[in-house]
């Protein structure tokens, strides 16, 4: 990955961090956010390590503002990080298989 790759993908980890504490979109965002910048990622053939950086920062960021301010929910956030990631890496293995086998015909 090159490094404007590894600052949007920290930059969008970030950003939804910040975005998790507006309760109205903390779930369609935690499940279906992941989904989207997986298969975005896939679709571009970008690196695998994209949006699992997306993911991982995004947890994290949820993690660490979460035990800082609330001190709740810590292991929570911390299984949602991973489902997060798996989440992301299988959207973007499944996009990213579409995407080759319709260069193949």
């Amino acid at each position: 990955m090159t490094q404007p790759e590894w600052l949007t993908a920290v930059g969008l980890g970030i950003l939804v961090s910040a975005l998790f504490w507006i309760d109205a979109i903390f779930f369609p965002l935690a499940l279906a956010g992941p989904l989207a910048w997986g298969a975005l990622a896939g679709l571009r053939h970008m690196n695998w390590r994209w949006p699992v950086t997306v993911s991982i920062v995004a947890g994290l960021g949820a993690v660490i503002s979460d035990f800082v301010i609330n001190q709740e929910h810590v292991a929570f956030h911390l299984a949602l990080t991973f489902t997060m990631t798996a989440f992301a890496w299988s959207a973007w293995s499944i996009a990213l298989r579409f995407v080759r086998e319709d260069h193949r015909r």
